[in-house]
């Protein structure tokens, strides 16, 4: 999808899926705030009125993170729109709708965090797969690092997945899932 950015007057071309390599970005991506944000304007543009009003937060806060995110080029303006009542609105998008940072450049506590994540994710995929043998704390922790690589892999092979968000991090995860399975890692 294409959207005309304000800022130098050209269009925005814009991703299903971006990988960040950039560990400033990476940081800037982990913040709570930020992330909520970024989830909302990937499934649609809107205003900072209406991220507000979404999150429950104030506008100066609002106002402040689009800052930082527009700043690192992580979001952009997408439209103008003068209301009703003759005020200009500012319509707000995420420049990818997933944002994944890269796990290699990522400071150790988000890379820690990841690996817990995928670990969640993991510990689920066993107990669909209904494995009867016990699988210890250490073959999760090894089948988490593998299934964090594994993704980055599948992102940096192909990000053009899906047309929504939820399609494109079940694409993800099933291409990630299908190879882990060739190499037979349970």
């Amino acid at each position: 999808m294409t959207y005309k950015s304000f800022g130098d007057g050209g269009m925005v071309e814009t991703a299903p899926i971006m990988l960040v390599d950039d560990p400033e970005k990476i940081e800037i991506l982990n913040e709570p705030t930020r992330r909520q944000i970024l989830r909302l304007l990937s499934d649609r543009e809107m205003t900072l009125t209406q991220i507000a009003k979404k999150l429950g937060l104030s506008k100066r806060s609002v106002w402040y993170h689009l800052r930082v995110l527009l700043n690192r080029d992580l979001i952009v303006l997408s439209r103008k729109k003068v209301n009703t009542y003759g005020i200009e609105e500012k319509y707000y998008r995420a420049r990818a709708s997933i944002m994944i940072g890269d796990f290699n450049k990522s400071s150790k506590k988000i890379r820690e965090e990841t690996l817990e994540s995928s670990k969640d994710v993991v510990i689920g995929y066993l107990c669909a797969k209904k494995t009867d043998e016990p699988i210890s704390d250490e073959k999760i922790e090894k089948m988490a690092e593998q299934f964090t690589e594994v993704i980055q892999k599948v992102i940096e092979d192909d990000g053009n997945m899906g047309k929504t968000r939820n399609q494109t991090k079940l694409a993800i995860y099933k291409e990630a899932f299908k190879r882990l399975e060739e190499r037979k890692w349970i």
